[in-house]
């Protein structure tokens, strides 16, 4: 026998397709019978290529910690992230409008503003006083005079639909406001960026404020960061008849991880848990921001 003579195979194209047929059909044939699946390979963007070895979600409600701490709550829990980098905006449990609390301080303070500039005037020295009261250490009666002073309700609901805070209704008990995370990322981004709502000077005095919070009230967004982070927040606590509400809203800004964070708990069991709640969940979402903000560009 020659060498390599019949090995070929047929030149004939008929032939040819005939013996690939059965080739074919063997593979498929012993796959079955070994129980193999045989699988279509498609170019699929969610399919992870093999090479891969971690994924980083750009999503951070996706990151496994978060997802798994979150999953464990037995509160009523609704967020939303703000990334400054790209601007892109991720909820988690969306739609859910709760009472704010002294969250809403911030909130008075911003349409205050917004309202004296309109007027062509300035905060008084007892403004001045009154607002580092309300902001840095949460005195509600500051709260009640400057509450006042804007013109109640109708004003602040006015104020909030012109920064695009739509879920969110205000009343003359400035802590029952009802809002959202995503409101609160509105309100936030009128706050931290440049728009024509505020001017810098007005925006960065309520900044200056946020960050300047006393330290026992510093939990939620505050928590679980290094120290050096910039971090301006405001939080609400409050007991109803149906458990703890406990909210906590702000920025974080460390080097290219800048974010704003919005959470409200409901439900809770005791004040305790909804803290840990809102500063466990804090820091888990700053280790996803910040992987994500480290990662390799593609």
């Amino acid at each position: 026998m020659g060498k390599g003579r019949h090995s070929r195979p047929p030149k004939h194209p008929k032939l040819r397709r005939a013996l690939l047929v059965t080739a074919i059909g063997s593979v498929l044939a012993l796959a079955l019978a070994l129980n193999l699946r045989v699988t279509k390979i498609q170019a699929d963007p969610l399919v992870v290529p093999l090479i891969t070895t971690t994924t980083i979600p750009s999503n951070p409600f996706q990151d496994a910690a978060v997802a798994t701490f979150l999953a464990s709550r037995t509160n009523n829990v609704t967020a939303s992230v703000c990334d400054l980098r790209t601007g892109r905006i991720y909820n988690y449990n969306p739609y859910v409008p709760l009472p704010t609390a002294s969250m809403v301080k911030i909130d008075i303070l911003a349409a205050l503003l917004h309202k004296n500039a309109k007027l062509g005037r300035k905060l008084t020295a007892s403004d001045t006083a009154t607002a580092a009261l309300m902001v840095e250490h949460s005195d509600n009666e500051a709260a009640n005079i400057l509450f006042n002073e804007l013109g109640g309700p109708t004003v602040l609901n006015a104020f909030n639909r012109s920064i695009g805070m739509t879920q969110t209704t205000s009343e003359w008990d400035w802590g029952a406001t009802m809002t959202t995370p995503y409101d609160e990322i509105a309100l936030l981004r009128t706050l931290v960026l440049p728009n024509q709502v505020l001017s810098d000077a007005d925006r960065r005095y309520v900044l200056r404020l946020m960050e300047n919070v006393v330290g026992y009230q510093r939990f939620g967004v505050g928590e679980g960061l290094p120290p050096e982070a910039l971090v301006g927040l405001k939080n609400g606590w409050f007991p109803y008849s149906s458990g703890w509400g406990i909210n906590s809203a702000g920025y974080v800004m460390l080097g290219n991880t800048e974010y704003l964070l919005a959470i409200q708990t409901g439900h809770n069991p005791s004040q305790q848990y909804g803290r840990d709640t809102v500063s466990t969940l804090s820091g888990l979402i700053w280790r996803a921001e910040r992987r994500l903000a480290e990662r390799p560009a593609n």
